[in-house]
């Protein structure tokens, strides 16, 4: 079932407008009732974004909209449920209402302005979905190492393995705190990965992660919350495992990636995503009694990515329910893409792939050439070899 969209919820936007919503105080299982306003995207406005999977399109539940009945997925409604406060309104962005879904000049618009909208947001919310026993728990342990971490004083003599040692001793005894036992070894672990993060399957196996929006989502955003249930986190706290770990790599890698189980990806998203978040100016500054000092310049957003990183890693494995979205979902990732392409969902998926194409798609100096086009071709569902070749 689709959203019910009519004049009094969707007026349409004009100049650099956007919609906010405004959800209402209530308790848990009060009605959610809410109100669309416009306002200029460039006019400061506060508010916070969603990131979510929106679920089963014919699973859905009622809400209230501007005094109408509007239809929301389930996944959306217990988000909006969990983000609501008790006492006050808070005004969120969130794409399947604040963007008429059954206008497609209106998504040809809005959808090029999404990463500004995500990148001003003051947080973005990472929605996973319902909590469980076992996820609770992994956000129980990863919330007290976060604590113990900061408090954490190390002897002067301690090297950098000594000091992994220890956070990894210390991980292990808040698990065994937290749950009572260790995991036990299983089919699922993954030889790629540290044991310790083989234990956080509950949180990374979430579908979330195999969302193709997600990545500019958070990659754009200033602060991430990732939140289940009623358990939040900030994102940083979850990657912070891998500084702590010595297993992160910048950025992305391909090679590792596709060692990886099916079902591990998650996590190698969550570090991949980290690394686009951290690839940041950096100055060398000399000062003090340490020579060539280097200190991070955090900016506002994260840095473009390569156009092979993102179809060889993320256009090849992530979700979307339509093709053209692997190319839109990745817009703002891609410098050249950002700058050239233009949205239009009424445009066929071998449309948008021939755009692309114009844009030096198939010149392996800039972009890996006709490999990385026909990795493309094969994510977006256009067709076998032949069908590409005859494309040409």
């Amino acid at each position: 079932m689709e959203p019910l969209t009519d004049r009094r919820t969707h007026r349409p936007l004009t100049g650099d407008n956007i919609r906010l919503l405004t959800l209402q105080p209530g308790l848990f299982n009060d009605p959610i009732h809410c109100q669309l306003e416009q306002v200029s995207l460039g006019a400061g406005h506060a508010y916070e974004a969603l990131s979510y999977v929106w679920g089963n399109a014919r699973d859905t539940a009622p809400m209230i909209l501007d005094r109408t009945p509007y239809h929301i997925t389930k996944n959306l409604e217990c988000a909006l449920r969990y983000l609501r406060y008790k006492e006050s309104p808070r005004v969120l962005w969130v794409d399947a209402i604040c963007i008429n879904q059954n206008d497609p000049d209106e998504k040809s618009e809005q959808v090029p302005i999404m990463g500004e909208i995500y990148s001003k947001a003051t947080k973005v919310y990472a929605w996973l979905g319902e909590a469980d026993r076992q996820i609770d728990c992994v956000f129980d342990v990863l919330q007290e190492f976060r604590d113990r971490k900061r408090e954490a004083k190390f002897p002067a003599h301690f090297d950098a393995a000594e000091q992994l040692s220890f956070h990894r001793q210390l991980f292990c005894d808040i698990y065994l705190d937290k749950a009572g036992t260790l995991p036990e070894q299983s089919d699922l672990d993954d030889d790629m990965l540290h044991e310790e993060f083989n234990w956080l399957r509950p949180l990374y196996m979430r579908h979330y992660w195999r969302r193709v929006w997600i990545v500019q989502e958070l990659v754009l955003a200033k602060v991430v919350v990732v939140c289940c249930g009623d358990k939040f986190i900030d994102f940083d706290d979850i990657y912070g495992l891998s500084l702590d770990w010595g297993s992160f790599e910048q950025g992305f890698d391909t090679r590792t990636y596709q060692m990886l189980k099916q079902h591990t990806r998650g996590w190698n998203t969550i570090r991949t995503i980290r690394g686009l978040r951290r690839r940041r100016e950096v100055e060398w500054e000399m000062g003090g009694e340490v020579p060539y000092l280097m200190s991070i310049k955090m900016s506002e957003r994260g840095d473009g990515a390569k156009f092979d990183e993102v179809i060889e890693v993320f256009a090849q494995h992530h979700e979307c329910s339509l093709p053209k979205d692997k190319v839109y979902g990745f817009r703002e990732l891609v410098p050249q893409w950002k700058e050239n392409l233009v949205v239009n969902y009424k445009r066929s998926d071998l449309e948008v792939f021939l755009d692309v194409a114009k844009l030096d798609l198939f010149e392996s100096k800039k972009h890996g050439g006709l490999h990385v086009a026909f990795h493309l071709w094969l994510t977006m569902g256009l067709g076998d070899r032949e069908k590409f070749n005859d494309c040409l």
